[in-house]
């Protein structure tokens, strides 16, 4: 019996010294780049729709939009760090927009000779670069250098300023990541407070990689407020200011293949006493070839 036990004591020892040696190999990680090359150009197209919807007691007023972008960015030089200068372009669009009963406005770039006078800011800009981006391989924004003079004051005030809020690009992480790891951007926005004036507010952009399908990784997004903020007429103004959805990113070009991403916000009180506001939208966004 004595030999028994201890021929079985002994194996447990080895089984044990054994288990002890095997390791789980560690999740793999992953470089997220964009890969800039002179000269190159990347299309998109954009299919936007958002909807307002206001209602004061039993009453309500909606509008609804709806645009269908053409759009695409230029890479103009590249740096020897593989950071770009970038210049976005409108190509062609069709807009329509309704309020309430009112008859549909629409415009169609490639058809119309002129648009109604609500949608001439946007027809203005069509078929002509705006600014240039200069951009970090992560796609962190460092510079604009405005082109056009013609330009909303708070679209060149941000420019100034390399605002993050008008990069056409998603922020990627400094260093490899796995999958479920998250990255940050924060940034500030003005908002208007009444009476011609703005207040900055701090907003954040959360990013987590969720997978990885041959060379798609797929990233989701959510934007949220960091500035205590409890002013409906305040927040009325940022219910378009905060979207989330995915991003798909090609790690072997270097670009985003696909973005899809949605806004649904409510905010009681937005116009006073009984009222309240929802604002719902989407954007769907894909690469294309050059048509």
């Amino acid at each position: 019996m004595w030999v028994k036990n201890s021929w079985w004591k002994l194996g447990l020892i080895v089984i044990t010294l054994g288990f002890g040696q095997w390791t789980h190999a560690d999740p793999p990680t992953y470089q997220l780049v964009y890969r800039f090359q002179p000269g190159q150009f990347t299309h998109y197209e954009i299919d936007d729709r958002a909807e307002m919807i206001v209602q004061h007691g039993n009453n309500f007023s909606k509008i609804i939009q709806q645009t269908q972008w053409l759009k695409s960015y230029r890479v103009v030089t590249v740096d020897e760090n593989g950071g770009a200068t970038l210049e976005p372009i409108t190509e062609a669009v069709r807009m329509s927009s309704q309020a309430g009963e009112k008859p549909v406005l629409s415009y169609d770039s490639e058809k119309d000779s002129s648009p109604p006078k609500e949608f001439e800011n946007v027809a203005g800009t069509i078929g002509r670069p705006l600014a240039r981006f200069q951009v970090a391989p992560s796609g962190r924004l460092l510079k604009v250098s405005m082109i056009a003079t013609d330009v909303p004051k708070s679209f060149s005030d941000a420019a100034e300023k390399a605002d993050p809020a008008i990069n056409f690009l998603i922020v990627l992480p400094e260093k490899p990541v796995k999958i479920g790891e998250q990255w940050t951007e924060k940034y500030e926005t003005p908002v208007p407070v009444g009476n011609g004036l703005t207040r900055a507010v701090t907003m954040i952009r959360t990013y987590e990689l969720t997978k990885v399908n041959e060379n798609i990784a797929t990233i989701s997004m959510r934007t949220s407020l960091l500035t205590p903020l409890t002013e409906p007429e305040i927040l009325r103004n940022l219910v378009q200011q905060t979207p989330s959805g995915t991003i798909e990113f090609d790690l072997a070009k270097g670009r985003i293949s696909n973005r899809s991403l949605q806004i649904n916000e409510k905010v009681v009180g937005a116009y006073g006493s009984q009222t309240l506001l929802e604002a719902r939208g989407e954007s769907v966004e894909k690469m294309v070839q050059h048509r």
